[in-house]
């Protein structure tokens, strides 16, 4: 007892810092992407995850977690996959807590059944964590029987560490074999320190008596004296997040690793990370509509995103049932009456209940959910013929004023509430749009007016949605890197076969390559249609030419090579449909694609087969397809994004971002892309010229996309520059005039080109990067590395020596964006001042980081010859390499402007 009391003496004192800096994590069904950033190691159940569905994760490639196979090997569970091949002779006893039955390890037969036929399907991951080690201890009670089973356990971790040498080993408790194994073993876990669960798996304080705790403490620190990891898990309500991190902090005090979870280890439970939810729910009807002709998808989905937020349309059907509030921060709701089911409003009670906003677009009808759930009276409904007065309280009207609504709802909010638009009807004041305590809520016309064409809106989204929500964390930002905006160009395949009709003997294909391809140097993705240039295809006795010219352009340093399909399907769905169901009512030769001769249409033959055509024939050695570009209406089906994702490639396109001085308007600003079930289709950042010309009509009509580019960036930056057109923009003097002018101005600006596959890899980041607090507040930034930029919408200084994985940061609009290393861990320490040194911007990617103590250094690598701008007070900076540059200088900022090198060294030391 004495040793105890000294123990916990020391406890008393142990700084934050004397624990481990690794984050843990137990979720036991197929974890969400962010899990696998979330955490340096992650058990998961193998029953419940699947390698498949992680490898079409394809853009998954440097994750934080080590991944261990969670086994049971002092029970047997009924419901386990192999339970059929377990021997009565195994079983000592039964866990009727847990309707399991308790194994008998000294069993040789056992113990080689686990070893032989169990872990041999466990080769893929990295460790495992052996549970229920100590389950014995509830049957076995003569001494010799609890030493020789001890000594099984002994035993069975040494064959399993002599068998898979390399993996590592996480053990339940099992203190008393612990030093036996220890060199044998890296980590082990004890549970309910502080928080647990009692029989019924409700959750608890545990009240045991001091000395129980001390005693568990005392093993535990036993444990850490042999060099081995102590993972503690405790089990919190995961609504209570403050609580969780509370525990986590508690224990990270006492030098153990934590992770505070749900009963059921299903959630993103607080290790020394706790993530901040992203993520905004959608639910849609899929019997109705695709997703991509969602309205809150096309209306309202963007400024979401440029507000942090990951939208995700869920079929109804497909509502998740359990608690969610571990990923989402909220719900958009715009369902038809017929759809608010008894089912669809508890579960949207339960969300509220559960601390998420939800925002409604529409409202039920049911009038004891208006009343008990949303605290809102319906008076009835608004004539045509009543005379309405409309006030505005704290916001102003943005591109029109409200109109006449129609048919909606007299509503009168009796709970927390801050009014947006009231109608006046004679002396009677109601509230068609309100932000609550809940959410809020915004009838029909009063915040898009969708009786027009473009839609206006009444006030302005990214203001509305910063009320509701409340974004309070660094922004992931895909449209700028380093502080410029990014940069990209590519191409549709469509009429690379034709020829100018201002010199007839060149082809198009030629024409872009010489006139824009060879002189404009930033990286282009370009495609072709496969049925349009191959022998195969419409035009066999050109093909040979045709492959000619292709296999010139994809030589070039700056292309990257792209698939436009086999035979640039207009209607994806229809065709789809068709040749799935065979419906000849809905298809016609050549209506729906192109009219090749005896082709069947198959996505295998549009998309696969596509790319391995290219591959195969197109480009020389080193270079292969990475990007899929949709044709038509750029509206696939589920199966078809899918298909893409199998093959390990990008898909591009779609969206209708074109946004203009003509029609100046937020309506036509898409997305970043339209999830389909678990597959995310990427939108083209900005219109193609065929929508500028009017479908080819003012052929010189693509200069109007400059005015997008300035509206995409003022007051808000939502877009990177994106020059997007056709071959046939080859075909006319005007067009190709009108195309050199929009790369003229977009390379003046102040940008960081880069090729599409690799924005589109820094969408698909946007959507699983982790934002998070450690257990101290700091921001922590966790994900592959390639999306590098945070923002926030407010000024701050950053210290950038204590923080780790910054680089620098520059204000544009009222905004600082931040600049992060390519190492995908990075933590934020914000400060008073200004820093000795940062980075301010540059036109080159991070490729490399390192920093020690004053000394900070990283390599930029550029498609051009770099230019970067730094902050420098007092530091030594050293830039390598030191000659073929000039250096501007103002104050303390200095521009390096390189004539050729495209990669560049820069190492600064600021003394403290």
């Amino acid at each position: 007892m004495k040793y105890i009391i000294k123990l916990l003496c020391l406890f008393s004192f142990i700084n934050i810092v004397w624990a481990e800096n690794i984050s843990v994590g137990f979720i036991y069904k197929q974890p969400p992407e962010e899990a696998f950033y979330l955490y340096d190691w992650l058990v998961v159940d193998p029953d419940n995850f699947s390698f498949e569905k992680l490898n079409e994760k394809f853009y998954i490639k440097n994750k934080k977690s080590k991944l261990f196979a969670y086994v049971s090997i002092g029970e047997i569970e009924p419901y386990r996959s192999y339970y059929k091949d377990i021997k009565k002779e195994w079983i000592l006893g039964e866990n009727k807590d847990w309707k399991t039955y308790i194994a008998d390890l000294r069993n040789k037969g056992y113990m080689e059944f686990l070893i032989n036929n169990v872990m041999s399907k466990l080769e893929k991951y990295d460790g495992f964590f052996f549970d229920t080690v100590d389950s014995y201890q509830a049957v076995l009670k003569k001494p010799e029987e609890i030493k020789a089973y001890q000594e099984s356990i002994i035993s069975f971790i040494n064959e399993v560490k002599s068998k898979y040498s390399t993996k590592k080993i996480i053990l339940n408790r099992g203190f008393e074999v612990v030093p036996y194994v220890k060199d044998k073993i890296d980590a082990v876990v004890a549970e309910s320190l502080f928080y647990g669960l009692d029989t019924k798996s409700m959750y608890y304080k545990k009240q045991k008596e001091e000395e129980d705790r001390n005693w568990l403490l005392n093993q535990l620190s036993k444990i850490k004296e042999l060099g081995l990891k102590v993972i503690v898990i405790d089990y919190v309500n995961p609504k209570d997040k403050k609580l969780q991190k509370e525990v986590a902090k508690k224990i990270y005090q006492y030098g153990f690793i934590p992770y505070v979870t749900d009963k059921f280890l299903q959630t993103l439970g607080t290790s020394i990370y706790q993530i901040i939810p992203r993520k905004i729910l959608i639910p849609y009807n899929s019997s109705k509509t695709d997703p991509s002709y969602n309205e809150v998808h096309q209306n309202f989905q963007v400024f979401l995103e440029y507000l942090g937020f990951v939208p995700v349309l869920v079929d109804i059907k497909e509502i998740p049932k359990n608690y969610i509030g571990d990923e989402y921060a909220g719900v958009i709701v715009n369902l038809q009456p017929e759809e608010f089911s008894k089912e669809i409003l508890a579960w949207i009670e339960n969300q509220i209940k559960d601390g998420l906003k939800v925002f409604f677009l529409t409202l039920p009808y049911d009038e004891d959910f208006l009343s008990n759930v949303l605290k809102l009276k319906n008076i009835g409904t608004l004539s045509l013929f009543e005379k309405v007065d409309y006030k505005t309280y704290d916001y102003k009207y943005f591109e029109i004023k409200p109109e006449n609504f129609g048919s909606i709802q007299k509503i009168v909010p009796f709970g927390n509430y801050k009014p947006v638009l009231s109608i006046y009807v004679g002396n009677k004041e109601f509230f068609p749009f309100a932000i609550t305590d809940w959410g809020g809520y915004a009838l029909e016309n009063t915040f898009l007016f969708a009786g027009l064409d473009p839609a206006l809106f009444v006030f302005n989204p990214v203001e509305i949605f910063k009320d509701v929500f409340k974004p309070s964390f660094p922004i992931p930002d895909v449209t700028t890197e380093n502080g410029k905006r990014i940069l990209i160009s590519h191409i549709d395949g469509d009429a690379f076969f034709g020829v100018a009709d201002f010199n007839p003997q060149k082809n198009l294909g030629e024409i872009i390559r010489d006139e824009i391809l060879k002189v404009y140097k930033i990286p282009h993705t370009i495609s072709i249609i496969e049925g349009e240039i191959s022998p195969n295809g419409l035009y066999p006795d050109k093909s040979k030419n045709l492959e000619s010219i292709a296999k010139s352009i994809f030589q070039l340093e700056n292309v990257e090579p792209a698939s436009h399909s086999f035979s640039h399907p207009y209607k994806w769905i229809l065709l789809y449909e068709y040749f799935k169901h065979k419906d000849r009512n809905s298809y016609k030769e050549g209506i729906y694609n192109l009219n090749i001769k005896d082709y069947k249409f198959s996505l295998e033959r549009e998309i696969t087969d596509s790319i391995d055509y290219i591959d195969k024939n197109l480009l020389p050695p080193g270079k292969k397809v990475k990007v899929f570009l949709w044709t038509g209406d750029c509206v696939p089906p589920q199966e078809a994004i899918k298909l893409t994702y199998k093959y390990g490639i990008y898909n591009v396109n779609g969206g209708n971002t074109e946004i203009s001085s003509k029609f100046p308007y937020f309506s036509l600003i898409s997305s970043m892309g339209v999830n389909k079930g678990e597959y995310f289709q990427i939108y083209a950042p900005i219109q193609n010229e065929n929508i500028y010309t009017d479908l080819w009509t003012y052929y010189n009509g693509y200069l109007n996309v400059i005015s997008t580019f300035k509206l995409t960036d003022k007051p808000y930056r939502f877009k990177p520059l994106n020059i997007y057109y056709h071959f046939y923009s080859g075909q006319k003097i005007s067009s190709l005039q009108a195309l050199k002018e929009v790369y003229n101005y977009a390379i003046s600006q102040d940008n960081n080109p880069m090729f599409l596959s690799e924005y589109a890899q820094r969408v698909l980041e946007f959507r699983n990067t982790v934002i998070a607090k450690d257990l101290v507040d700091n921001f922590v930034i966790r994900s592959e590395g390639n999306l590098k930029t945070v923002r926030f919408d407010k000024d701050i200084d950053i210290d950038i020596f204590k923080s780790e994985g910054i680089l620098g940061y520059k204000k544009i609009n009222n905004s600082i964006y931040v600049h992060l290393s390519n190492e995908g861990n990075s933590k934020i320490i914000l400060s008073n001042e200004i820093p000795k040194f940062l980075l301010i911007d540059s036109n080159g990617q991070i490729v490399s980081y390192k920093k020690e103590n004053d000394k900070i250094y990283f390599k930029l690598k550029s498609y051009l010859p770099l230019n970067f701008k730094i902050l420098n007070k007092n530091c030594e900076v050293i830039v390598d390499p030191n000659k073929n540059y000039e250096i501007v200088k103002e104050k303390d900022i200095y521009e390096y402007k390189f004539k050729k090198e495209k990669e560049v060294n820069v190492e600064a030391y600021c003394k403290s």
